[in-house]
């Protein structure tokens, strides 16, 4: 089941991905041979009206294979018209069609993170009291399961994190908790121990989830998506510095983490698409050969030199990029098989 499901959200990004694209590029009247989920042996094709659709048996990536791409290597572009070769195109319309891939992804994560919010709703704490933990200042105090907090000392608590804000600060200090229960109100002292270097009464919130309106989902959608972004970006940037040890996880790893979501609920599923939407796309941006970020590279390059790079060189790069990334990707897949069997 968890392949199952890793491979259906994998094919999702994969899918959007290359669909940027090929529809960025049939909008420029680019001619586009193949459009390709996978990569290696054949599995199954489908000729369209000039576009070969395949699915291939390694699905780590895809590919849109459009005419011009190749220089005059490619035999097959021959018969097609010289406006409708990609190296006909502008630099400027090349690279849109280089950056509708990750842009689709963002749209697709912002999308799961939209349908989260709006139809499964996010888990928020009220100020009821779930659970009291036996030993702790608050069970000791006489509070329990069902109270809903009112005031902490002389300040009114209208969110739980209120509460937490106030405790975390007053280690073995006597602090006033006014509840309310079985509609009386109920006034208990409560002096916070320290654990982990910040006060707590061994309490824990009544949690339900809470759906956005149609309009503040769009709105917390994108705004999700450009935090999970940013951290990526910081994330990323502080292994280049040294202060975050490198952890990189394959297909194996994502195999896992999307099937242990999957058992969660479907919120834990979409939100970790959307999640791994937004990385893909930031991924694919990043200026190592064969991803679209080199692909722009080479693409500002030419149209500052007013000239073209020599398509045969720049493809033995991508080739050669490539190469890593599956090296690369066979490298990962060995450890995380290894971390799972360890």
């Amino acid at each position: 089941m968890q392949i199952i499901v890793a491979i259906i959200a994998l094919g999702i990004l994969i899918v959007f991905h290359e669909l940027g694209h090929f529809l960025a590029a049939k909008k420029f009247g680019v001619y586009i041979h193949e459009f390709s989920i996978g990569f290696g042996p054949l599995l199954f094709c489908k000729q369209g009206e000039e576009t070969e659709f395949s699915l291939r048996l390694i699905p780590l990536g895809g590919y849109v294979r459009f005419a011009g791409e190749e220089g005059e290597a490619d035999d097959d572009d021959l018969e097609i018209p010289e406006e409708r070769l990609l190296k006909s195109l502008p630099p400027g319309k090349r690279a849109l069609i280089m950056l509708a891939g990750p842009l689709m992804n963002f749209l697709v994560a912002a999308l799961a993170f939209f349908l989260v919010l709006s139809l499964v709703g996010v888990a928020t704490p009220t100020t009821e009291i779930a659970e009291v933990l036996e030993g702790y200042p608050a069970y000791e105090a006489g509070l329990r399961a069902g109270d809903k907090v009112i005031m902490v000392d002389d300040v009114k608590i209208t969110e739980w994190q209120d509460m937490v804000k106030i405790v975390q600060n007053r280690i073995g200090v006597p602090t006033v908790i006014t509840v309310e229960r079985d509609e009386q109100v109920l006034s208990f002292t409560v002096t916070p121990i320290e654990e982990s270097g910040l006060g707590i009464i061994g309490v824990k919130a009544e949690v339900v989830m809470v759906r956005f309106g149609f309009f503040k989902s769009i709105k917390e959608a994108v705004v999700e998506t450009i935090y999970v972004s940013v951290a990526w970006i910081a994330t990323i940037v502080g292994m280049i510095r040294g202060a975050i040890a490198p952890e990189l996880t394959g297909p194996v790893g994502i195999t896992q983490i999307l099937g242990e979501a999957a058992r969660q609920g479907i919120g834990q599923l979409l939100y970790l698409v959307g999640f791994l939407s937004a990385n893909f796309a930031l991924f694919n941006l990043l200026p190592i050969p064969a991803l679209d970020g080199s692909r722009l590279l080479f693409t500002a390059i030419e149209g500052i030199r007013g000239r073209p790079i020599d398509p045969e060189k720049e493809n033995m790069i991508h080739f050669i990029g490539f190469f890593l990334l599956m090296i690369l990707f066979v490298v990962i897949t060995y450890k995380d098989i290894l971390r799972l069997v360890g």
